[in-house]
């Protein structure tokens, strides 16, 4: 066969364009949205092979840390920022957060503890360690095992303060109930997935998680939740987080530097916010931060 220049010039384009260099993401933070966006970001490169992304957990507080630090180009927070760490990220009013998703933070036993429900209050003497047995609560005569996560956690954080320290009773539990804190003797674990398995294998223990980790597993039971005893207890879920009813939810969100985002994080960002994105989002278990597009037929 005889190469002529024209095949050559070719056959050098072509290889050019098979080798050209991956556009690399790096994403990293709360362990509540790694599954969800590590789902959609899946997803978005079998959609569009020249771009590889890596979607690390470690917490929100890793998230917003290696944010600081230039080493990681989105942070993934399911708490909100500190008044240091907004200062610290905004210092050029370039920080930008988003909204991908909302979730109820649950609280979860093994599926053969027969209890079904907490309050507030509830929650906040066992995690303190005030209640230290099943049966003070209507379960078994069996000493409680808390588990908790690290304090990168953003989950953690959250439950510190709307429950354990009781912000969600108002402003006057919360002064009395500010220094209340975990219990010395909880078990601290890493990440949800260490959660998942001492649950499973302990049939005392009590710990919390995102919403959407605590469905996916169905090796967990996830627990009723009311912020009074008078109050009627509900199951989280994608129904009752969206009609307000479950109280614990809160926001999911990804911090980035629009100065050093670029084409690329553009490019993710925009598949994430859309319908492809959002149904990710649904699959994961929690309730999108988008309305579904509606198909208007213009015949009608």
């Amino acid at each position: 066969m005889k190469i002529t220049y024209y095949s050559i010039i070719f056959l050098v384009c072509f290889l050019f364009a098979q080798c050209k260099k991956q556009e690399k993401i790096i994403i990293t933070g709360s362990e509540t949205m790694h599954s969800m966006i590590l789902l959609i970001a899946n997803n978005f490169m079998k959609e569009n092979p020249n771009y590889s992304i890596a979607v690390r957990g470690g917490g929100s507080g890793e998230g917003i840390s290696e944010l600081m630090n230039g080493m990681t180009d989105i942070a993934l927070t399911s708490r909100e920022l500190s008044e240091v760490e907004f200062e610290k990220l905004n210092q050029n009013k370039t920080l930008e957060s988003l909204v991908v998703a909302y979730d109820g933070a649950a609280f979860i036993v093994n599926p053969s503890n027969p209890v079904e429900k907490l309050s507030l209050e509830q929650a906040s003497a066992i995690f303190t360690g005030k209640i230290k047995n099943w049966k003070e609560i209507g379960g078994l005569d069996k000493p409680i095992t808390v588990v908790i996560r690290d304090n990168y956690s953003g989950t953690s954080n959250y439950i510190k303060e709307h429950v354990v320290k009781q912000l969600d009773l108002g402003q006057s539990h919360y002064f009395k109930s500010k220094q209340n804190d975990y219990s010395k003797e909880a078990v601290v674990l890493i990440n949800n997935e260490e959660i998942m398995d001492f649950v499973e294998k302990n049939k005392d223990a009590i710990a919390y998680m995102g919403m959407g980790f605590a469905h996916v597993k169905t090796k967990l039971k996830p627990l009723k939740y009311s912020r009074t005893k008078d109050e009627e207890a509900i199951l989280p879920s994608i129904e009752n987080i969206s009609q307000r009813k479950y109280k614990l939810s809160r926001a999911l969100k990804i911090l980035y530097k629009t100065d050093k985002a670029g084409d690329k994080i553009d490019a993710f960002i925009k598949y994430l916010f859309s319908e492809k994105g959002q149904n990710g989002v649904l699959q994961s278990g929690y309730l999108r931060s988008t309305l579904p597009e509606v198909e208007v037929n213009a015949s009608k």
